[in-house]
C-alpha cells in the first residue's frame, strides 16, 4: 500500500499522538502488550483502493511470530486485473516499523494499524471521534481532517483496535496549462479483527445528537449536480445549523477560511446521501470537516 507525501501529513498527527492500549483485539486479549499494535497469526485486512481511474486491492495477511514483539507480515495487491504482486515484512508490534525481507535496509512506518486504542487531543480540530459504520457493526472512529490550498485529506482509524478505516485524498496538480483533480481512496472491506460493535458506543450514539430535516436532502442532491455552487450550500447549511435546523454534535470551529476549496469527497457525500446510499452520521462528518477547516462557521 503506498502513501504519498501529502497523506504522510494527515496520517503523522495521528501517529504522534498519545497512544495507550486498554482493549485488545477479540481473539486473543492477553497476548497483547501495552502500547503496542495488537495483531495475531492468521489476521486479515482486505482494502480496496481507487487512484483517479485505476481500481486495485491490497490484502495484509499476518503470519507467525518470530518473536514477542515482531510478526510476519505477507502483502498481495493486485491492480486493474493485472498480475498479483506479493511483498513480505516483517513489523515491530513495539515501533510500527516494517522492514522488507527482501530489502533489509527498506523500513517504513506501518500506518495500516496502530498502536490501540487511540487516544487524542480533543482540542485538536484536525481530529473528530464519529460512531461509523463498518460491515454492520458500530465502531467508534477517529477521523483526521487535513486541508492546504491544493490539498485535502480525511483518514478514519478505529479507535479500539487501530485498523485504518478508510483514507481519502485529493490533490490539485498542473499537468501542462491545466489544473487536475487526483484523487486516491482506500477502504477496508474486510477483516476478522473487527466482529462486534465498539464497546460503549451505543452511549457514544446516545450522547450524539443528530438531528436533519429530510428536506435537505434536496439541498444537497441540487448541490451535488451542481444547481447550486459550493458557497450557497455552505452558507445555507451554516443558517440551518445556527437556526437550530440541523442538529450535530459538537464541534470545534477552525478560524474562518472562506478561501479553501471544498473537497470532491464531501460533495461526493452529499449526492450519495441524498439519494439514500449513506446514513445521516456519514453525511455529518463531511459538515464537521467543513466546520473544522472554516469554510462553515456555526
Amino acid at each position: 500500500m503506498k502513501f504519498r507525501t501529502e497523506f504522510l501529513i494527515i496520517v503523522m498527527i495521528v501517529f504522534f499522538v498519545t497512544l495507550h492500549t486498554e482493549y485488545a483485539f477479540s481473539q486473543q486479549p492477553s497476548a497483547c502488550q501495552p502500547n503496542t499494535i495488537c495483531v495475531h497469526p492468521g489476521d486479515i485486512l482486505k482494502y480496496s483502493a481507487m487512484l483517479g481511474r485505476v481500481n486495485s486491492s491490497d490484502t495484509f495477511s499476518f503470519g507467525d511470530m518470530l518473536d514477542s514483539n515482531h510478526i510476519r507480515v505477507m502483502e498481495q495487491s493486485q491492480a486493474n486485473g493485472s498480475e498479483i504482486k506479493n511483498y513480505t515484512m516483517i513489523l515491530s508490534l513495539k515501533t510500527g516499523y516494517a522492514q522488507s525481507e527482501q530489502d533489509t535496509s527498506v523500513v517504513n512506518p506501518f500506518f495500516t494499524v496502530l498502536a490501540s486504542p487511540i487516544t487524542y487531543d480533543a482540542t485538536d480540530t484536525s481530529l473528530i471521534q464519529a460512531v461509523v459504520d463498518f460491515n454492520g457493526f458500530k465502531r467508534t472512529a477517529l477521523v483526521a481532517l487535513h486541508s492546504s490550498q491544493n490539498s485535502t485529506s480525511k483518514t478514519e482509524y478505529d479507535i479500539e483496535t487501530g485498523v485504518l478505516l478508510e483514507r481519502h485524498t485529493s490533490d490539485i496538480i498542473t499537468i501542462g496549462d491545466r489544473d487536475r483533480i487526483v484523487s486516491f481512496t482506500d477502504k477496508l472491506i474486510d477483516t476478522n479483527i473487527i466482529n462486534s460493535d465498539s464497546s460503549g458506543v451505543q452511549a457514544a450514539l446516545t450522547n450524539t445528537a443528530i438531528s436533519i430535516p429530510s428536506w435537505v436532502k434536496n439541498n444537497a442532491k441540487y448541490w451535488h449536480d451542481s444547481a447550486i455552487d459550493d458557497s450557497t450550500f455552505a452558507q445555507g447549511i451554516q443558517y440551518m445549523i445556527k437556526q437550530g435546523i440541523i442538529t450535530i454534535p459538537p464541534t470545534q470551529s477552525g478560524q474562518a477560511n472562506s478561501g479553501i476549496t471544498i473537497p470532491a469527497w464531501v460533495k461526493n457525500n452529499a449526492g450519495y446521501w441524498a439519494t439514500g446510499d449513506i446514513d445521516d452520521a456519514t453525511f455529518v462528518k463531511g459538515v464537521q470537516y467543513l466546520i473544522t477547516a472554516g469554510i462553515i462557521q456555526p
